[in-house]
């Protein structure tokens, strides 16, 4: 258990990264009350949009609500079901079943989405459902129905026209990241809905700022998870779409800078998909959740003028190699922007394989976003293809989406064949991990070494850990080498301990498959070399 004095170091540790706004606006969340709907004495005008297909996958059929892989049965809905945690409940309220897509049966029917629609309308002392998050996605969500079914609804358009409003003054600077990019694509796409010049200018304003600062050299967001690249990614195209067939506006200049960061941001997607298509699981990342890099590329070439691609620059904070056989994906990045790091993990070093177009060894995912063990073990250096020294993790996480102390990186040689660098997350005991890989046509050879204080002499012991694909098996034949789906053989100063255990790969939210994770127990260096099969 915590001391109190424990605790206020912990929480320096956090805050003292937030930017000046967040802390202002922090404070500020705190002290005002629950955002509260103001609808207007008359019906705005609305006019609809241009809108995407419907590409939302089907989380509604015969009032069964499915999100997360958990299923409740609502025929009349609780807006505030909490019982599957916030997330179930932020998904119930994003109104994504509006635009389901299914092969197997017609998009949801108009009469039953206006339904829903005027069943959140007339739902008593709304929580989560009002906070600027969820009220984003509901806000893009209702107007790509109500548009593409040409609805024209003077109490829907009252109640969307106030939850703007609401948003507008609740604009989430407190959190930052792809919150915040949320609420600026939902305001631009109300004030194109309800021709809002005010709502225009500060959507305007927040996107060119925020798209500025989020998407970097590289064109990957500044929070390092490739899932949620992804979703940004098709909110982007999503409003680009409207936003370019929309002449009220007349901004062909706010076009062409949404343009530029969505072709950025594809050719980063592409430069780290796998051949098969998979992305790599690093950071907050879960299956299913977004649209593939193939179904962006072809919204891509619908929204966006065929124009010359654009050349990625060298991936900020994470690299990958490939060769005939296999593709390797490594962090070797800061764990997010400093000031938020929320959906980040311990994984400084980590890296992801795949051998012959299929997984090998693997990242393992997430599997929730409740505070507990589960959560805190996903997050932790543990869960991941890195060294871990004792208990502690190479960097400071707490809650759910907390980060104390955090691992600084040096490179120290990156060319085509060679990598090299070491971080100092383990520095408040003394100690920094180095780590090496050389790359080959059919082997990898890994190298990590703990170095200490010059002042300590003892040997320093360290866990090195490779989580496999379910479908990737091995079997111990010797004290230092592995064989099945790859060989690894394990060298260290003393004889490495090798392991087989098995642990839970987070297979989408809330599932969870048993795979191998292979432990090794080394002290001072461990030299690991993968070999391919033949």
């Amino acid at each position: 258990m915590r001391t109190g004095i424990t605790h206020i170091g912990l929480v320096w540790r956090t805050v003292r990264h937030l930017t000046a706004r967040q802390l202002i606006y922090q404070v500020l969340n705190r002290l005002r009350g629950r955002g509260r709907l103001r609808l207007p004495p008359t019906v705005p005008d609305a006019h609809f949009l241009v809108t995407p297909k419907p590409d939302k996958p089907v989380s509604w059929v015969m009032d069964t609500f499915t999100f997360l892989n958990r299923s409740v049965y609502m025929p009349v809905v609780d807006w505030n079901y909490a019982r599957h945690g916030k997330l179930w409940t932020y998904n119930l309220n994003y109104f994504d079943f509006l635009n389901q897509a299914d092969v197997n049966r017609p998009a949801l029917k108009p009469d039953e989405g206006l339904r829903l629609i005027r069943q959140f309308m007339q739902a008593p002392g709304l929580i989560d459902g009002l906070e600027s998050y969820p009220t984003s996605l509901r806000i893009m969500n209702w107007i790509w129905f109500l548009s593409r079914h040409q609805i024209q609804d003077g109490p829907i358009n009252q109640h969307l026209y106030a939850q703007t409003a609401l948003l507008r003054r609740r604009l989430e600077y407190h959190l930052a990241g792809n919150h915040l990019l949320e609420n600026g694509f939902a305001l631009l796409l109300a004030a194109l809905y309800f021709r809002h010049a005010g709502w225009f200018r500060r959507a305007r304003s927040l996107l060119q700022d925020e798209l500025a600062d989020q998407i970097l050299a590289d064109g990957g967001h500044q929070e390092a998870s490739p899932v949620y690249h992804q979703l940004l990614l098709n909110r982007l195209l999503d409003v680009l779409l409207a936003l370019s067939h929309d002449s009220w506006h007349s901004d062909k200049a706010h076009v062409a800078f949404l343009e530029i960061c969505a072709r950025r941001m594809i050719a980063w997607l592409e430069a780290v998909t796998f051949r098969n298509g998979d992305i790599p699981m690093m950071n907050d990342a879960a299956w299913y959740l977004a649209p593939t890099t193939a179904q962006l590329q072809r919204k891509a070439a619908l929204v966006l003028k065929p124009e010359r691609s654009i050349q990625t620059a060298k991936l900020n904070g994470f690299r990958k190699f490939t060769s005939p056989r296999y593709e390797l994906f490594v962090d070797v990045g800061a764990m997010g922007p400093d000031h938020q790091p929320g959906h980040a993990h311990a994984d400084t070093f980590s890296y992801v394989l795949y051998v012959d177009n299929c997984p090998v060894v693997v990242d393992s995912g997430t599997s929730t976003y409740e505070t507990g063990p589960r959560r805190m073990w996903e997050r932790g250096t543990a869960a991941h293809n890195t060294v871990s020294v004792g208990a502690a993790h190479s960097s400071e996480l707490w809650a759910a989406f907390r980060v104390g102390r955090r691992a600084r990186v040096q490179l120290l040689i990156d060319t085509p064949a060679l990598l090299s660098a070491r971080h100092d997350g383990y520095r408040h005991m003394g100690i920094h991990h180095k780590r090496s890989w050389s790359m080959e046509p059919a082997r990898i050879c890994l190298t990590d070494r703990l170095v200490g204080a010059k002042t300590t002499r003892r040997p320093l012991t360290g866990v090195a850990r490779i989580h496999l694909h379910p479908d990737a098996l091995v079997h111990l034949v010797a004290p230092n080498r592995v064989s099945g789906t790859v060989d690894i053989m394990f060298l260290s100063a003393s004889v490495p301990e090798v392991y087989l255990t098995t642990y839970e790969l987070a297979d989408g939210f809330n599932h969870r498959r048993p795979a191998i994770c292979i432990e090794i127990t080394f002290t001072d260096y461990l030299n690991t070399v993968f070999i391919l099969p033949q």
